[in-house]
């Protein structure tokens, strides 16, 4: 009798929500040091259920936390002040856990993927996206404020959180409205990686995902062949 693997289920669609209504709010609120702490409050809630649903150690979900709580002290107090290197300083340490989170979510799809790929994995691949976007919004953020011209689009002299968000989110899905225009050289590699991993996210992990779902599920000895050949590849190598 084959024994077919069955794994605890794993929710992403309280994470997506949550990640959502970050960068919805995030896009549409002013730019201002309380709605910069609500906006990072809500995207620390979105982290948090991410790192639970991809079954993290608690250890390094209050890692993720204190990062994500420095780095809402840091961005609300340079806001405040007016200390564009310490808000740029908590725009870098904000995109760290949001990294974090997207390679742990993909790590679960990968275990997952050797068993069966099931909804739920989708709908984390899809999770994945939104956070990349969120990261590099954050990244852009942070080579405004640390730069020395403290200029990242070439039509504004300034730019806010929602514009460098909105920017994000148009980049990776290749949009490009053209109202927004980075004009510098980093700026522009930022730019080019974040359309070119948005492409081909979509026509690779996101279509493999959706293509595969519902297939049959492995059985135990089916993933210890695997499991056993991976190692001895790796052995050999």
């Amino acid at each position: 009798m084959r024994q077919i693997v069955h794994t605890k289920p794993n929710h992403f669609m309280a994470p997506l929500v949550m990640a959502v209504i970050s960068i919805l709010f995030t896009i549409v609120s002013p730019d201002g040091s309380w709605s910069r702490l609500i906006g990072i409050v809500l995207m620390t809630s979105a982290i948090l259920l991410t790192l639970q649903a991809a079954d993290m150690v608690k250890p390094r979900r209050h890692v993720a936390a204190a990062l994500m709580i420095i780095a809402a002290g840091l961005s609300s107090y340079g806001t405040t002040t007016g200390s564009y290197e310490v808000r740029g300083v908590g725009n870098a340490i904000a995109a760290l856990p949001i990294l974090f989170a997207a390679l742990m979510v993909l790590r679960w799809i990968t275990r997952q993927a050797r068993i069966q790929v099931n909804m739920q994995a989708v709908v984390g691949g899809v999770l994945v996206y939104l956070l990349i976007g969120m990261m590099f919004g954050w990244i852009y953020g942070a080579v405004t404020d640390l730069g020395p011209a403290m200029q990242f689009f070439c039509s504004q002299p300034t730019s806010t959180t929602s514009d460098r968000l909105y920017f994000s989110f148009s980049t990776i899905t290749t949009t490009g409205f053209g109202d927004f225009v980075p004009c510098t050289q980093l700026g522009h590699t930022l730019a080019v990686t974040e359309a070119v991993f948005g492409q081909i996210y979509l026509v690779t992990i996101i279509a493999l995902l959706v293509g595969s779902i519902g297939g049959r599920a492995r059985t135990k000895s089916e993933i210890a062949a695997d499991e056993a050949a991976d190692e001895s590849e790796a052995q050999s190598d």
